[in-house]
């Protein structure tokens, strides 16, 4: 955890959150909790709180990304199989009886 805490421009502390976007993967950032366009008078702070990756830093994250996003979209299938199968035997049963 950082040892201090930025101020935002609206006087709000700052959140420290992770980026995982391709362009900064697994960078930490400051930006204030009413940064964007949703609240109505959104505050701009933004502070990137981790240094540059190296580019082979960059590289072997970007992979790891890419697994973890696999692996994501395999289990949410997964688990669409199983409730459709949960679906078909709870209508069998419901028809046997």
């Amino acid at each position: 955890m950082p040892e201090v805490i930025p101020v935002c421009h609206c006087g709000n502390l700052a959140k420290l959150n992770t980026s995982w976007s391709n362009d900064n993967p697994g960078m930490r950032f400051f930006r204030c909790k009413k940064f964007g366009s949703r609240f109505r008078k959104p505050c701009q702070f933004f502070s990137w709180f981790d240094p540059p990756l190296t580019p082979h830093s960059r590289i072997v994250l970007l992979g790891l990304l890419k697994k973890v996003r696999t692996l994501e979209g395999a289990r949410k299938r997964e688990r669409r199989t199983w409730l459709l199968v949960l679906v078909i035997v709870t209508i069998l049963l419901f028809l046997k009886a």
